[in-house]
């Protein structure tokens, strides 16, 4: 069986949607593929999800839709939207959509903790390997305009280096740390901040180019990760991998990590016992082909995923704290 039939035999008939949750199905599977270049292995994976987890079905009773507009962050219309991209995707072509979507469409990019994102750029990874997954690129556009969710962008740069003690004091300022306490939910808590204009003012961008940005972030993140093990965090470190999977689909790649950046900002303040801190990478003895072999050997989707991520990072940055912080999912 190959890869684009283990992937749209089960997206056919599966939801994105696992009733509040997220369907990562489609995702390890890329993932794992990409680790290991096994389909034994993919196929293993599979069975053991569909047997685990209980993943909506689609629906085969919906009104249909004419435009985007009508389905933007409506999960309830995610099949009508996916026969309108099944469409636009035939007509247009896979990149005119990719492009269509997050251009008009680029404060989503954190929707549903980021995997609206992370699917998307997983999926024209697959579409590389095999063109039949063009399936899964009308499927991932279809979630990321259902689960839409807007992000409020912040205006005020600093330095990358001065990004710890921004943070610290964002999350000690009075008005922050009331609407910490007094929203339950994380997504209470990020419309409450979004709806804030103090911490809208006080929140900040990092200075610089793309890669000035996009290091900053995981200054910030992979301490806050090692000393968290925070799902919140590890999404905003797979997220910030996904967004630069699609850079070249982005008119303006700055203006994206920007936005980015005031998601990560938000979802990071609402992680309990989190601290901000200066990274103190130490060489890791293990090799990546190691690593990945005790990544892709886990049944948690979150670490396949991350180990993934982390090893994609390291690539394009060559950091020891990425392992470091894979070691930690490993292990936890």
């Amino acid at each position: 069986m190959s890869l684009s039939q283990l992937i749209n035999m089960n997206g056919r008939e599966q939801s994105p949607y696992m009733a509040a949750l997220v369907n990562h199905l489609p995702m390890g599977q890329i993932a794992l593929y990409k680790l290991t270049g096994d389909l034994s292995k993919v196929a293993s994976y599979t069975e053991y999800y569909n047997c685990h987890f209980k993943v909506d079905s689609v629906s085969t009773s919906y009104a249909p839709v004419s435009s985007i507009e009508e389905c933007l962050g409506k999960k309830e219309r995610y099949e009508a939207c996916l026969d309108l991209m099944n469409k636009k995707l035939e007509d247009l072509g896979m990149d005119h959509m990719i492009k269509t979507i997050l251009n008009t469409y680029p404060l989503g990019v954190s929707s549903g903790l980021f995997h609206a994102t992370i699917r998307l750029a997983y999926a024209t990874e697959g579409v590389s390997y095999d063109e039949k997954l063009l399936e899964e690129v009308s499927r991932a556009l279809a979630y990321y305009v259902t689960a839409y969710r807007e992000v409020t962008p912040f205006y005020r740069k600093i330095s990358k280096e001065l990004v710890h003690e921004n943070m610290n004091q964002l999350f000690n300022n009075p008005e922050v740390s009331k609407i910490l306490v007094n929203n339950k939910t994380l997504g209470q808590t990020i419309k409450a901040l979004y709806q804030n204009p103090e911490y809208l003012d006080t929140g900040f961008l990092i200075d610089g180019d793309e890669e000035n940005k996009a290091q900053g972030l995981l200054d910030l993140c992979l301490p806050a990760f090692n000393h968290t093990k925070s799902i919140v965090v590890l999404h905003c470190i797979t997220g910030l991998h996904a967004l630069l999977v699609l850079k070249n689909y982005f008119k303006d790649f700055g203006k994206a990590l920007d936005i980015y950046t005031a998601a990560v900002i938000t979802h990071l303040l609402t992680v309990d016992g989190i601290a901000f801190f200066k990274p103190d990478p130490k060489p890791i003895s293990l090799s990546w082909p190691e690593l990945i072999a005790k990544g892709s050997a886990s049944k948690a989707v979150h670490t396949i995923k991350f180990t993934y991520s982390c090893h994609e990072l390291y690539a394009l940055q060559s950091r020891e704290d990425l392992k470091q912080s894979l070691i930690n999912q490993i292990n936890s």
